[in-house]
């Protein structure tokens, strides 16, 4: 009985950190972007807040092409 626990177990906490890898964003990647220099002329960098309505706030970053209103 003991070692159908561990064997349990075992495959639990892998199953938890294969779903924790998986569902990790891709810091990476989008920091590569950020830094990559709009290609096309018209396009610049839109600084927005995001409010998700529970007091919690961040801002990020992205790029708009096109007319500026």
């Amino acid at each position: 009985m003991g070692k159908v626990v561990l064997f349990l177990g075992v495959v639990i906490g892998a199953a938890i950190f294969a779903v924790a890898l998986i569902g990790a964003p891709a810091g990476e990647s989008l920091a590569a972007r950020e830094a990559q220099p709009a290609i096309s002329a018209g396009c610049h960098v839109e600084e927005f807040a995001l409010d998700e309505g529970y007091g919690i706030s961040r801002k990020i970053a992205r790029h708009v092409c096109g007319a500026v209103e």
